[in-house]
């Protein structure tokens, strides 16, 4: 007679795509159940990395704000990334190293001191900002991010690339470095697939319409 033992359905860790469904993903992966003490290391050198990685910058998520200055300074968003454009009274500011910044009293120029922009002739004036967003920490157990929510394989394999690493398996890192590239080349090439609609880029030749 064969007996049939019910199992209780549960939801993959993927499909839970949080800090505590990673971290559970990353132990499994690498079959260890001790490592609750460095995954959380492992985590944030991925994310590290994801900052660092030039292909990714293309995904992450632009921001636009605004505000008003009453003395031509400007505090920096903590969450940039990198500055992609500064704007006063509507008109586009042009970054200038600092030392010669100070060498002109006006125009539409900024410098940066710290984390804050100083805008040429201290003017109180309306601003807007746009700026690449750094990637949102997974810093608690319920924390998640859209990197984590989109491309689950990202996370996990870098993750397991920084883990297999602190347990020094060489051949391990290579596979899920591998694995890693092998993601992030999709993630690009469908994002790139949804900015140009799925249609080849053809190469004209001047005047040709």
């Amino acid at each position: 007679m064969t007996l049939v033992v019910p199992v209780a359905a549960s939801p993959s860790a993927a499909a839970v795509a949080n800090f505590a469904g990673l971290s559970a993903s990353v132990a499994r992966w690498l079959n260890r159940t001790d490592l609750g003490g460095v995954i959380p290391d492992f985590v944030r050198m991925a994310e590290a990395e994801f900052s660092r990685d030039t292909r990714l910058r293309s995904s992450f998520q632009l921001v636009d704000t605004s505000g008003y200055t009453p003395a031509g300074e400007i505090p920096l968003p903590v969450d940039m990334l990198e500055l992609r454009e500064l704007s006063a009274a509507g008109t586009v500011l042009r970054e200038l190293p600092y030392e010669d910044w100070r060498q002109r009293s006006d125009g539409p120029y900024f410098a940066r001191v710290g984390e804050v922009a100083h805008l040429t002739g201290k003017p109180a004036t309306a601003y807007g900002l746009k700026y690449l967003q750094k990637l949102p920490a997974l810093v608690f157990q319920s924390d998640s991010n859209w990197l984590l929510r989109e491309h689950y394989d990202v996370y996990l394999w870098k993750c397991c690339e920084m883990g297999s690493a602190w347990m020094r398996d060489p051949e391990a890192v290579a596979s899920y470095s591998a694995k890693y590239e092998g993601a992030v080349q999709q993630l690009l090439s469908a994002n790139n697939a949804h900015r140009w609609a799925g249609a080849s880029v053809a190469v004209m030749a001047p005047g040709v319409v």
